[in-house]
């Protein structure tokens, strides 16, 4: 056998963490969203703008055009909540690879929190690429 040793550079709050082969996890974050009707999307959407946008990302340039595509959907009269998840999912996986990500999560939580209840069922799984999802 191999060595199953896991060392981790940093904060690893809401991460499956599993060694071993062929092993099958499912991570679900465990938490109530808001209703739709409670959320305003876009004051949502800025309030992550102002906290990802922030963070210097090494993919940067491309962080913005994922927040700007959800500010621009999110300011139709009938938003598309799959394009507004889609390019948040793409936002997000962004502005993770900066350094400073874990250290905004207190912060970006009650935003995401918001946007992934506006989202609908199908979306939820944004909280889980974010890292707040729970086994």
């Amino acid at each position: 056998m191999g060595d199953r040793t896991v060392s981790i550079g940093g904060n690893a709050t809401g991460n499956s963490i599993v060694t071993g082969d062929h092993n099958a996890v499912s991570t679900q974050f465990q938490g109530a969203l808001p209703s739709p009707d409670q959320v305003d999307i876009s004051a949502e959407i800025a309030a992550l703008r102002e906290r990802l946008a922030g963070l210097q990302a090494p993919d940067q340039s491309k962080l913005l055009r994922a927040l700007a595509d959800t500010e621009e959907e999110a300011a139709k009269p009938d938003p598309d909540p799959d394009e507004i998840g889609a390019a948040m999912d793409r936002a997000i996986g962004y502005a993770k690879k900066a350094n400073g990500f874990a250290d905004q999560a207190s912060k970006l939580l009650p935003h995401l929190k918001a946007v992934c209840g506006w989202l609908g069922d199908n979306w939820h799984r944004l909280l889980v690429t974010a890292g707040f999802g729970s086994s």
